[in-house]
């Protein structure tokens, strides 16, 4: 089995070997993203092996070697995201079979010959893992390991994680219970459950007290029913068991005129009867199980009085106040509550802590009491296994932190909410949630996790956390934030967020769309993507050309680990203190000449109009209409609708003469037209309808050697300068002045001019724009200034021009 020592680039790394097998764990020896990222070198991984009889223990050392190992521990061998092998060898005839607890481990282990093999993955799994080989189903070893983080310092950043997230949760909830948790020498009391009780109990206390007074005026009540021995003259309702009774009881009869029962002609009353009762009980359990909620509040009021009592003596508020609220409950238990007896059954809890006043308000309360003391006593402990997963939440409630900080105060919690069993936190289950802010200026903010958003023109995206700023005039800015825990570490060593992570914040930017006119319309809310990824060292990855971008494209990425958010700090601060015209100055589609507006924001969509009837009927009704299967989505940004009135129908008056902006959108059947009635075609067929607002009119655009397909697209601003349909679709400034120029030479000269997607071709010479300072003509640069010139001694440098 020497062999598998070197297993490739792998090495074994842990070597059991007993009388009954031998076991290999195989791998890589050192992780490259462990070693830049962890600052303490000195840590040992754990080990531990249950097993009855004499084995031998190799693990590798610091020099890569195998060497025997008595202890509870070993090197860092086992990483979250690398790939091992195990091998067990059997000795024995017997069957061996190996077992964990993730399913995908346990079934990736298959037999060949009689050796098992397995490769596994810990994805993203870290802490103590458990192995058990197992021999016809009994135990024969239980071997358990430490798996390390990759991409974090397991010393430092691991740990401080788990309690940043524990802080920030334990604050949450405070919050959710409306209390401020501020009062001066909280921190000086030792037992700090106690102290979270009584902040809580002293919150809750009114409507706790409210909600028992309503049960002690209206309390559950059950009837019971009862059958009992009687005397016959005092009975109200005989029950039917009497007929039995007196069979058995004969000598209860005496001889009575008016007797109901005859025997021999005689007629005879019972002296005694059995007597059916019905009687109203509060005893039941509903009201057993409050007695019993107000027998532990005291209880807990006791130990906690103690403890203050020990320290502050009896002298102090939480005393005071617990002692008052002792009594009060006590008044309760010896009122009402005294005639109800102690719960001595265990039963689910019925409906009526669901949905019954009084008692729903005391179930509830006493779940948020229960679930307040159970946070530092283990209940809120949020330690997943799954690294990843801790992140993303650890990120979320940083970004929360954030948000305080900069005096963004907590409106709605809708990451805290409650259940049957207390409090839950959507942050663990995966769910779509936020929470709400504002500050003393009046700014709305809304934080979101997992949020979907659905309906989108490609795909739905859920981004993990969305920043949306909320302005009363409604222009949303919407900044995603996306924790990714993984990193790349390049050739020299250059720590930064993987590549198709960034590429994610485009499609997000990209695909975000907000709804407009019934959701057939769309804009663009997304003002910044970035990438949250665990890295520490923020001074380096200042110069990292993906912090660098967010300067440029606002799409990057922020080093987020405990002690290292200085940077997205900064920047959420410069976003939150932004004005709406100040972000979208920053964004970069927007050029400073605004050239983006002018020839790229295509906002008005060219529509060809069939007949002169329909154009009539348009412009008197102030609408327009096209078949659903020409047009199923009006494109994004598209404001205004263009008439193009084609060559063919409308003869000399031909070109684009008028249009107006689009105020609704909706689908409709041909037949619901009624300014337009149908004369031809299927009634039923479905159509896109625009409402629009006053025309107004423009150029007139003339045509050119060719029209307007059925749609088109263009820009206000080419709509309002442009003198021919060629110029509608130019792309800037630049591109205007050269179609002058080319047109100017190609009526003078009369010769044809054709337009490519990028260049230009007047005769058999290729024009092509490169920047503000020159162009090519076939390939030669020529500068602006002598454009017109070289260009005509080409042109008639040559023979075989083509005429128009």
């Amino acid at each position: 089995m020497t062999a598998l020592q070197h297993f490739g680039s792998n090495e074994t790394l842990l070597l059991i070997e007993n009388s009954m097998f031998k076991l290999y764990f195989v791998g890589k020896t050192r992780n490259r993203k462990f070693d830049i990222i962890n600052t303490n070198n000195n840590i040992k991984g754990y080990l531990f092996i249950e097993y009855p009889y004499a084995q031998i223990v190799k693990t590798i050392n610091v020099l890569g070697e195998l060497e025997e190992n008595s202890f509870n521990s070993m090197r860092p061998s086992f990483f979250e995201d690398s790939n091992y092998q195990i091998i067990l060898e059997p000795k024995t005839n017997d069957s061996f079979r190996i077992y964990h607890i993730d399913k995908e481990i346990r079934e990736s282990f298959i037999e060949v010959g009689n050796n098992l093999y397995g490769n596994i993955v810990f994805n993203g799994e870290i802490g103590y893992t458990t192995f058990k080989v197992l021999s016809n189903d009994n135990e024969l070893m239980k071997l358990t390991i430490e798996i390390f983080p990759s991409k974090l310092d397991y010393v430092k950043d691991y740990k401080e994680i788990l309690s940043e997230v524990n802080e920030e949760i334990s604050s949450l909830v405070f919050d959710f219970l409306g209390k401020t948790f501020q009062r001066a020498n909280l921190v000086d009391v030792n037992n700090q459950t106690g102290v979270e009780f009584t902040e809580i109990l002293i919150q809750i206390y009114n409507n706790f007290n409210k909600a028992l007074e309503y049960i002690e005026n209206h309390p559950k009540h059950d009837i019971v029913r009862s059958e009992n021995i009687h005397q016959a003259n005092k009975s109200k309702v005989i029950s039917r068991a009497t007929v039995n009774y007196i069979r058995k009881k004969s000598h209860l009869l005496y001889p009575h005129e008016k007797g109901i029962i005859n025997i021999n002609h005689n007629k005879y009353l019972p002296l005694k009867v059995i007597e059916k009762k019905s009687d109203i009980t509060y005893d039941i359990y509903e009201n057993q199980y409050v007695k019993h909620i107000i027998k532990m509040i005291i209880h807990r009021i006791r130990s906690v009085k103690q403890n203050i009592s020990l320290i502050y003596k009896i002298d102090n508020y939480y005393y005071e106040a617990l002692n008052k609220l002792e009594n009060n409950l006590n008044k309760h238990l010896q009122g009402f509550f005294s005639k109800i007896s102690d719960v001595n059954v265990k039963q689910n809890i019925t409906l009526s802590f669901k949905m019954t006043q009084g008692y729903r308000e005391i179930f509830f309360n006493f779940m948020m009491l229960k679930k307040g003391l159970d946070i530092t006593e283990g209940l809120y402990k949020i330690t997943p296994k799954k690294i990843w997963n801790l992140y993303e939440i650890w990120c979320y409630l940083k970004i929360h932190n954030i948000l305080n900080r900069l005096g963004f105060s907590t409106v709605h919690n809708g990451i805290i909410e409650t259940t049957d069993n207390g409090i839950s936190l959507s942050l663990t289950t995966n769910k779509t949630s936020k929470i709400t802010y504002s500050n003393s200026t009046g700014k709305n903010i809304e934080l979101w996790y997992n949020r979907t958003y659905s309906y989108l023109p490609t795909t739905s995206q859920r981004p993990d956390t969305v920043l949306c700023l909320r302005n009363l005039d409604k222009n949303d800015r919407i900044y995603i934030f996306d924790a990714k825990y993984r990193l790349k570490i390049d050739s020299e060593n250059i720590v930064g967020p993987m590549e198709e992570d960034i590429n994610v914040m485009h499609r997000y930017r990209d695909a975000i769309v907000s709804e407009l006119d019934e959701k057939l319309q769309f804009k663009y809310n997304t003002f910044g993507a970035y990438v949250m990824f665990p890295y520490s060292d923020e001074v380096s990855f200042k110069k990292h050309k993906y912090f660098k971008s967010i300067e440029k494209v606002n799409i990057g990425a922020f080093p987020m680990l405990p002690g290292s958010t200085s940077l997205i700090e900064n920047h959420i601060n410069k976003i939150v203190n932004e004005s709406y015209i100040e972000s979208i100055a920053n964004l970069p589609t927007y050029e400073e000449d605004d050239d983006n507006l002018k020839f790229k924001h295509s906002n008005v969509m060219v529509v060809n109009v069939p007949t002169k009837e329909h154009l009539a009927s348009y412009l008197k009704n102030h609408f327009f209409h096209i078949p659903l299967v020409k047009l199923s989505n009006v494109r994004l940004g598209v404001q205004y609708i263009a008439f193009y009135q084609p060559k063919n129908i409308f003869k000399e008056d031909a070109g684009i003469y008028y249009f107006a902006k689009i105020r609704d959108v909706r689908k409709y059947k041909r037949n619901e037209c009624k300014e337009l009635p149908v004369i031809k075609g299927n009634p039923e067929k479905e159509y896109l309808r625009f409402e629009l607002e006053d025309f107004e009119k423009v150029g007139p655009i003339q045509t050119v050697e060719y029209g307007v397909e059925l749609i088109t697209y263009t820009t206000m601003y080419l709509l309002k300068n442009a003198e021919t349909l060629h110029e509608l679709h130019f792309k800037n400034r630049l591109e205007i002045e050269l179609y002058k120029i080319l047109k100017r030479i190609s009526f003078s000269k009369n010769i044809k001019l054709i337009r490519r997607s990028d260049h230009f071709l007047i005769n058999t010479t290729k024009i092509e724009i490169k920047n503000r300072k020159f162009l090519a003509i076939d390939e030669t640069l020529v500068s602006w200034n002598n454009l017109e010139e070289e260009l005509l001694n080409r042109i008639f440098r040559s023979n075989d021009y083509i005429c128009r």
